[in-house]
């Protein structure tokens, strides 16, 4: 819920526009988002319930899932109504994103998935 509204606005500040502008985000009870916004930040439960009404995601283009190592009941459904969308949508992107999860069962889920990786290094030394 935090993560949603303050990476939005960090993400409004950096393209140097209005927060619920161009970069939005919605959580439960609050939202900063207009009609002209292209870039919609929320939590797993808002996406899926705009999922009920909209299960192939019409109108978006990408749909990125952070932190996708933190299972949960809500995050495993969401990845299962994203696959079938995937199939209805060829053209629908999904992006997993993780610092710290073994892509293999991702793979495997998301048939013809690639991954990605961006080396990065810790400010801290981890033990």
């Amino acid at each position: 819920r935090l993560s949603a509204s303050s990476v939005a606005e960090r993400v409004a500040v950096e393209r140097g526009s209005r927060l619920g502008s161009v970069v939005g985000y919605k959580v439960r009870f609050e939202e900063e988002a207009s009609e002209e916004t292209l870039l919609l930040f929320c939590t797993v439960g808002i996406l899926l319930k705009a999922m009920q009404s909209n299960p192939t995601l019409d109108g978006a283009t990408h749909i990125i899932v952070d932190e996708v190592h933190e299972r949960d009941l809500h995050t495993d459904f969401l990845l299962s109504l994203l696959r079938v969308a995937a199939r209805e949508r060829p053209d629908l992107r999904i992006i997993l994103m993780s610092a710290t999860v073994d892509p293999t069962a991702f793979r495997e889920y998301f048939p013809g998935a690639q991954e990605v990786t961006i080396p990065g290094r810790t400010n801290y030394p981890i033990e």
